[in-house]
């Protein structure tokens, strides 16, 4: 008679239990339309679902509670979690499959974290329009610059709707058909239809951001998508996008379409100095930004959609409005 694996029955009770102890946001979790899950000091439990905005719920949790449940997810992706190491960042494994921030006393009052999920319903840009996020107009002029293969980059605060309008594009993208799209990301968020893509994630040990833009280019790429651009490897990507891969997409934190470019030099400089702003004019065609916006349906708009003409003589961005 066969003897029962040790190990496997070991994972499959620290599942069970992580189970448990995730069951007051379980239905969340599992809810296509939620994005993001949120549980503040005082025990409130906040949800954002794809397009709706906001919202608090009728589910608490208690501190004992939410900390047993962020200590088996420590366990459970190998990461510590105590006073002396009061952070936590990590990823959910299978089925929810999650982004997790979240912090225990003594840094905060009680247990707080912030759940980050894939969108798995994808709005399309008409879906936009018909919540105020963009104006027909706005529409037309991004649709018009995915056609003309321009390299856009979308720029906004944490939790401002970056990533799912970049999805919206994809969309756009996915039905041109015949494109060979090459996706790069950390946390599996862009969801793209089309028919001829790869799908790479980065693991900071050992694929880097720096090593997949590289890589990219021998993976016969016609368009270069980045989940979030963050580090040096600004610098490959500027090269990629202006070396016959052109169409590229990607999103950056930051607070105005100056502020992207801005931004963008940033990160070159962990690469090289100065920043080349000549490259970054040349190679960025529209830039555009998303800001949080409570009088909109879905919370947030595009506030600006500008063309990148490339620098005036004292050095500044020259941006001129599109819509």
């Amino acid at each position: 008679m066969a003897t029962a694996d040790p190990v496997s029955e070991t994972q499959a009770r620290r599942a069970a239990a992580l189970r448990t102890a995730m069951g007051p946001i379980e239905p969340f979790l599992l809810d296509d339309r939620v994005i993001e899950v949120l549980l503040n000091a005082d025990g409130a439990v906040w949800v954002e679902a794809a397009g709706e905005g906001m919202r608090g719920t009728d589910v608490r949790m208690l501190p004992d509670q939410a900390e047993r449940m962020l200590r088996l997810i420590a366990s459970e992706t190998g990461a510590e979690l105590h006073a002396a190491a009061p952070s936590l960042s990590a990823k959910l494994p299978a089925p929810y499959r999650a982004r997790l921030q979240a912090s225990i006393p003594p840094i905060v009052d009680a247990p707080i974290f912030a759940l980050r999920k894939p969108a798995r319903i994808v709005l399309s840009l008409d879906d936009y329009v018909a919540k105020r996020v963009l104006s027909p107009e706005q529409r037309n002029v991004l649709v018009a610059a995915v056609r003309s293969r321009h390299n856009i980059l979308i720029g906004g605060s944490t939790g401002s709707g970056k990533t799912t309008l970049a999805n919206a594009l994809l969309g756009v993208i996915a039905q041109e058909g015949t494109e060979r799209v090459h996706l790069i990301e950390d946390t599996p968020e862009l969801q793209c239809e089309a028919p001829n893509k790869v799908q790479v994630l980065i693991h900071p040990k050992v694929h880097t951001w720096r090593d997949a833009v590289m890589a990219a280019m021998r993976f016969r790429p016609d368009r270069i998508v980045v989940g979030e651009v963050r580090d040096g490897s600004a610098l490959e990507l500027l090269k990629a996008w202006n070396t016959g891969h052109p169409g590229g997409l990607a999103t950056i934190h930051a607070n105005d379409t100056a502020a992207m470019l801005d931004r963008l030099g940033q990160l070159v400089e962990e690469a090289v100095t100065p920043a080349p702003r000549a490259l970054i004019a040349q190679t960025i065609d529209v830039c555009v930004h998303m800001r949080r916006d409570a009088t909109t349906p879905a919370g947030r708009r595009v506030s600006s959609v500008d063309r990148v003409l490339g620098l005036h003589s004292d050095g500044r961005w020259n941006l001129r409005r599109l819509a």
